[in-house]
């Protein structure tokens, strides 16, 4: 394993950051598409003909509370959904019952694509925390610039695959998790929230599953990046000490 590089400890201090309050976070009270606006693009707004009066194009579901399902392996492919607010998790069940955590979804993503014309949803989806989706009917996906965004997102979905194959084939348990909080950050950060504090609304159980490590594995590293003043861990509130050397663990570009 490579060795941890030489941490320069900064206070916090430094950086100019939103409340933690205020990131990520949209009350299940805010239904109407003017007001929920997530990722400065969302693809509900292109279904809708009306956007004072969106449940004529959508149906909204509030308030989805943790652990609900959103649909299951094998259901009707018959919407797609945008996270309002919240987060959801996508996985499958193997055959001898293991569950493979497939990926997570925040503010602004949207999720279920995957299906079969023969066998309906290829995967399941749930809640890790009380959220609040947009259902978006197939049968309302007809137009050039809704198709043209949709083939845009799987396109993205299949290039963060193909870097979480790469990921698990290259790098040990440092390198995995590095990388994965610093795309947290990014994807965060694209959404308009801050990128040095985040919520981790997925378990440790969550975290190693995906990534191919023993959730004590994923504790561990947690704790030794804490220790060298990478990060800061509240229970699920993380934040980036020092974002710079921990993208170096991850092998990005400083």
């Amino acid at each position: 394993m490579p060795a941890m590089p030489n941490i320069k400890q900064e206070t916090l201090s430094r950086h100019t950051r939103p409340p933690y309050s205020n990131v990520a976070r949209l009350t299940p009270q805010a239904v109407n598409c003017q007001v929920c606006d997530p990722a400065g693009g969302c693809l509900s707004k292109q279904l809708l003909v009306n956007h004072q009066q969106p449940d004529r194009s959508l149906k909204t579901n509030r308030s989805i509370k943790a652990g609900e399902h959103v649909f299951r392996e094998g259901d009707e492919f018959d919407f797609l959904c945008v996270v309002r607010s919240g987060s959801v998790k996508s996985y499958m069940v193997s055959d001898d019952g293991e569950e493979q955590v497939l990926g997570f979804y925040l503010p602004g993503d949207v999720f279920g694509l995957d299906s079969s014309n023969d066998h309906g949803r290829m995967s399941s989806a749930v809640t890790l925390e009380t959220s609040t989706l947009c259902r978006l009917p197939v049968a309302c996906i007809d137009s050039q610039n809704v198709t043209d965004q949709l083939l845009r997102l799987t396109s993205t979905q299949l290039q963060r695959d193909h870097n979480l194959v790469l990921m698990l084939a290259r790098k040990d348990a440092d390198g995995r998790l590095a990388s994965f909080l610093c795309d947290l950050s990014r994807r965060y950060q694209a959404r308009g929230y801050s990128s040095l504090e985040i919520n981790l609304s997925m378990s440790r159980q969550d975290i190693g599953n995906y990534l191919g490590l023993a959730v004590e594995t994923v504790s561990r590293t947690l704790t030794r990046f804490q220790e060298s003043s990478l990060i800061n861990v509240r229970r699920r509130a993380l934040e980036f000490v020092d974002l710079q050397s921990l993208q170096v663990i991850a092998g990005a570009q400083a």
